[in-house]
């Protein structure tokens, strides 16, 4: 079997060759840092979108709670609002009367 015979290659191919690979590696960078730029605002929104839908379901969850709570307040047959009120009363009486203790 006969080996073929490296042929030399013209200097101007191979300087076209490594101009070529140079410039797909810098097109590759700045192409990259432009995915990369619109995936974080992407990302942020996406963040923002999320962080408002669970504040918003805290929100429900918080508002179920409270109805849960009156509508077995009332249930018990006790009146929440007069149940609020007296709580706010006993609480401000010991927090002014232990202040002047001290």
């Amino acid at each position: 079997m006969a080996t073929a015979v490296p042929r030399n290659v013209s200097p101007l191919i191979r300087a076209g060759r490594w101009g070529l690979l140079v410039t797909g590696l810098v097109y590759g960078r700045m192409h990259h840092n432009t995915l990369k730029k619109r995936e974080e605002r992407v990302r942020q929104g996406e963040i923002d979108r999320v962080t408002q839908h669970a504040i918003h379901e805290l929100a429900d969850q918080k508002v179920k709670a409270d109805q849960s709570m009156i509508d077995l307040a009332y249930a018990a047959g006790v009146d929440p609002n007069k149940a609020n009120t007296k709580q706010n009363e006993d609480a401000s009486k010991k927090s002014g009367s232990s202040s002047k203790h001290h």
